[in-house]
């Protein structure tokens, strides 16, 4: 059975390459009917913090990544030190004069090579790896070891992630097999880089997943944005996970860096934004503006305002369009032929209410659309709001409509 694993280390914040190199990891799993496994790697006890490990489970919540187990690399701490005596009794590993205890590289062959899932047949001169560390100097073991270790533990069957890793890779098999451990099938998809072809860093790009998960763009976005960036997903332009998992090709996966382009993120973000329910578009509004609006019909108008979103923060903004100026009750100048208009309006409305259908009432009384839309936009958002006139007039509803023109009537 196919067994994969993410195994992300508490130290910082979760970020999009880790997100991608996670999902991948569990799409392949679940595309093969195996299991997909999540590990904390916590050896690092000075900088692992506890509010990161929530951030990870959090993060794989939200993305409906579903591990069949969850484990801890700390709890095997003991096992990792055995294989470690292990390699030191056999003259495999020795402590060095630096320090660390460093593994002895068999330099028999001219090159080291293994098969890559994605890249072919990697092969790297004999002479490009050192004798490289597998533990500190108090015997506590570096990730190049323990997490082979937890890898077989675990029965791990194949590993994918950044083509950063390929050295490391050659060095776990090279102590997979001084140590007779199960082989691993590794896969190394292509790095991210930015739009300008640079790799993406935290220094010089916004990577943390809560990042943009707070600035506005909703999950299902990030997760159709980040999945392509690498495979094309048989081209189809929107999937959830079921068929991502369906459409998933490994060897689909493009060997050139994938360019992160913000506007390509915007654009998918923008189209699950109209998708929204109105009851989802709800838990969007913030308390403030939701206590404003109980005076109103914000259900005739959330799909405009979703048309005009790019963000999901943009949804408080673009309500506050419509209600900022009504609120305020400012009566705005209006030349007579406007004071004639509003006249006419409200005397057609005076005795209508809201089950009425006020726009054909008008139209059929002379008042099109075409001819009252600019002075009720005037009056009602001063301009602010580009929504259709007929979805405001239904969102303020004739009662407040009614106190609205009356203000310019007074005067």
């Amino acid at each position: 059975m196919i067994v994969t694993r993410f195994a992300p280390s508490p130290t910082g914040n979760f970020h999009m390459g880790s997100l991608r190199t996670a999902i991948y990891n569990f799409l392949f799993a679940k595309k093969n009917k195996g299991n997909f496994l999540l590990r904390i790697e916590d050896t690092d006890k000075e900088r692992s913090k506890k509010i990161y490990e929530d951030e990870i489970l959090k993060i794989f919540d939200i993305f409906k990544l579903k591990y069949d187990n969850l484990s801890y690399q700390s709890k095997n701490l003991n096992i990792h030190q055995d294989y470690l005596e292990r390699l030191i009794s056999n003259k495999m590993a020795y402590h060095s004069k630096d320090g660390p205890y460093k593994f002895r590289v068999n330099r028999d062959n001219d090159f080291f090579e293994y098969d890559d899932l994605i890249l072919g047949k990697i092969k790297i001169p004999s002479n490009n790896i050192e004798d490289f560390s597998i533990a500190r100097s108090d015997k506590n073991p570096t990730f190049i070891l323990s997490n082979l270790i937890d890898d077989n533990l675990e029965s791990v069957t194949n590993v994918i992630r950044g083509n950063d890793h390929t050295i490391n890779t050659i060095k776990q098999i090279m102590l997979s097999k001084a140590l007779n451990l199960n082989d691993i099938k590794y896969a190394h998809i292509p790095l991210i880089h930015d739009i300008d072809g640079k790799k993406l860093s935290k220094r010089n790009n916004i990577t943390n997943v809560n990042d943009y998960l707070n600035e506005g763009y909703l999950s299902d976005s990030i997760f159709n944005f980040i999945i392509k960036l690498g495979n094309n997903f048989n081209d189809i332009e929107y999937l959830n996970i079921e068929e991502a998992i369906e459409n998933f090709n490994l060897s689909k996966t493009v060997l050139s860096p994938a360019k992160f382009d913000i506007e390509k993120l915007g654009f998918i973000n923008h189209y699950y934004l109209k998708k929204l329910s109105f009851k989802e578009f709800k838990n969007y509004l913030g308390k403030d503006i939701e206590t404003q609006l109980s005076n109103y019909k914000i259900e005739h108008v959330f799909m405009d305002i979703l048309e005009r979103c790019n963000k999901y923060t943009d949804i408080n903004l673009e309500v506050s369009k419509l209600l900022n100026f009504f609120k305020e009750n400012t009566v705005l100048k209006i030349d007579e032929n406007e004071k004639d208009l509003i006249k006419r309006i409200h005397l057609i409305i005076n005795s209508l209410n809201d089950d009425d259908n006020v726009i054909t009432i008008l139209e059929n009384k002379g008042l099109p659309l075409k001819k009252i839309g600019k002075i009720i936009r005037k009056i009602t958002v001063n301009f602010e709001s580009k929504i259709p006139i007929e979805k405001i007039i239904l969102f303020f509803g004739i009662e407040n409509l009614k106190e609205k023109l009356l203000l310019y009537l007074d005067g």
